[in-house]
């Protein structure tokens, strides 16, 4: 018997239910809604989430449809799968928690007698993170913006990562099959980080986004599930061949933001991803939204090559994250099956 909450399945079989969190102030509960897929044979278990925050769907759907197309008799091991997290954030299709304004990845373990946001990340590392051998994270850009590459960390500063938790996430990230990782990234204070301290082999996926879902959200959703079997074909949960789009992966320090700051208003880019700045370059010009006139020059704070990934519509508030710089590290050559152009 394997249970994640109320949802319970015996072997070959799958359940959904919920992980009870708590009540908001008006006696609403809040819950995290769970799907248990327990395979016919012995395995690990992997635990595969989406929707932290409210507006990144895409892992939502592709986890929806792995569901869909996932026989338990071909699984050996056991699945926890968790398309929305934040129930609150996806309703109200916004960042941050709703009953309380906090970003649910940036609570650590949480608190139990904290906020619902404090609350909703202890559980979550309680009931899906110390219940998984190996975890994946989905995230992706919502209407405004577009991201595309895997995050495992090589180190996480003033933490003694465990080599072989690090070995093993390198391994997951490569496997996913994209082919720009992120092995060092100025974020703290994630799941990720927490669930790598605890010694559970993690990566967080950022899979795409942007305003034009219904042009090329399919190939996206494509990609993620294919990158999520590729991840459990890797850890012998899955047989078949791993399959990733490129023969080469590169690896980038992503060390630097590049933010708004005080500017607003329309943002013309000025460089495209791939594009190496010096510091002081232009990243972006900032126009006036009523006269047209220039207001700003958005620059890059440090040297750095333009990374996939920021912000894709025009209309920017003042300390809006836009983009990230980093530093290549390493070029990987893998030997896997590199996907043909049109295969599915």
């Amino acid at each position: 018997m394997m249970q994640i909450g109320s949802a319970q399945a015996e072997a070959g079989q799958r359940a959904f239910g919920h992980i009870e969190v708590g009540e908001t102030l008006s006696r609403i509960p809040v819950a995290i809604p769970v799907n248990v897929v327990n395979g016919s044979g012995d395995g690990p278990t992997l635990a595969v989430t989406a929707a932290m925050h409210g507006p990144e769907l895409v892992g939502s759907v592709a986890i929806g449809r792995l569901l869909r197309e996932l026989a338990p008799a071909a699984l050996k091991g056991q699945l926890i799968a968790v398309p929305v997290v934040n129930t609150s954030a996806f309703e109200f299709n916004q960042r941050a928690t709703f009953w309380d304004g906090k970003d649910l990845n940036r609570q650590g373990r949480g608190n139990p007698e904290g906020s619902i946001t404090e609350r909703l990340a202890r559980a979550y590392f309680d009931h899906i993170v110390r219940q998984a051998d190996y975890l994946i994270d989905i995230h992706s850009g919502g209407p405004d913006s577009y991201y595309y590459y895997t995050i495992y960390l090589s180190e996480v500063p003033g933490v003694a990562l465990n080599p072989a938790v690090v070995r093993t996430s390198r391994e997951m990230a490569l496997a996913f099959g994209l082919e720009h990782i992120f092995a060092k990234t100025p974020w703290r204070g994630t799941l990720k980080d927490e669930a790598m301290k605890a010694g559970v082999p993690s990566i967080t996926i950022e899979m795409g986004g942007g305003a034009d879902f219904f042009r090329n959200g399919a190939a996206q959703v494509e990609t993620c599930v294919r990158g999520i079997t590729n991840v459990m074909k890797y850890l012998g949960m899955l047989d078949g061949e791993i399959r990733v789009e490129s023969s080469r992966c590169t690896l980038w320090d992503a060390h630097t933001e590049i933010t708004a700051g005080s500017a607003s208003g329309f943002m013309m880019r000025q460089t495209h991803w791939g594009d190496v700045l010096q510091t002081g370059d232009t990243y972006a010009i900032v126009y006036h939204p009523y006269t047209g006139e220039e207001v700003a020059r958005i620059t890059a704070p440090r040297a750095g090559t333009v990374l996939n990934s920021g912000t894709v519509w025009p209309a920017i508030p003042p300390g809006r994250w836009l983009a990230v710089l980093g530093d290549l590290l390493e070029e990987v050559e893998l030997e896997y099956a590199v996907v043909s152009q049109g295969d599915a």
